[in-house]
């Protein structure tokens, strides 16, 4: 049995933000942790030949099937969504806090609320300010997030180099999955029992 999922994700996805309130039940079940893993999605959409906004890019009925998609996940999972009316979400600057601050859970679970439950503007860095303070995190950071910049570049490179076609991905050993709808396979991978294929 594995001891620990790796969460790869950006403030910038509605479909991470549903992964994220979900993510730690599934591991606990399974007795693991989770890793989260901040990674700017637009350099790697770049890297990988993707569009830098690809609902935009995608045919009005399947933008259409995502939108509901979003909405329902939030629904079955009881948990709050709205889609922030700042998208797309420039997250550059929440990212860099979030690996200064050690990728602290409460921060990444505050700040995804923040985007896409409250609506609030998570580049801005008074939102991010407030957000470290109701976790007890130094507001300072924000101050100091370029610091991090050398950081961010090597987690994206990462998961370039790893297959992450998007986000969220979950990793759990040589297993990748993508998508806040592949948890039940991360459980069974972390059961020991992954699907078939890698």
């Amino acid at each position: 049995m594995s001891a620990s999922v790796d969460c790869w994700f950006d403030y910038s996805s509605p479909f991470a933000y549903l992964g994220t309130t979900q993510i730690e039940r599934v591991a606990a079940e399974a007795g693991a942790q989770v890793r989260y893993r901040p990674f700017f999605l637009g350099a790697l959409f770049k890297a990988i030949g993707t569009p830098i906004v690809p609902m935009q890019s995608f045919a009005d009925a399947k933008r259409k099937s995502l939108g509901l998609d979003l909405v329902r996940w939030a629904a079955f999972w009881d948990v709050p969504f709205q889609f922030t009316s700042t998208f797309p979400l420039m997250t550059v600057m929440p990212l860099r806090v979030t690996l200064l601050a050690d990728c602290e859970p409460r921060l990444v679970h505050r700040i995804m609320r923040a985007a896409w439950a409250d609506n609030e503007d998570v580049s801005q860095p008074d939102v991010v300010t407030r957000c470290l303070e109701d976790v007890g995190l130094d507001p300072a950071l924000v101050a100091r997030s370029r610091e991090a910049k050398p950081a961010l570049i090597a987690a994206t490179e990462e998961a370039v180099q790893i297959g992450c076609p998007g986000a969220p991905c979950f990793v759990v050993g040589d297993c990748l999955y993508w998508g806040q709808d592949r948890l039940d396979f991360v459980r069974a991978a972390l059961q020991g029992n992954p699907p078939a294929g890698k």
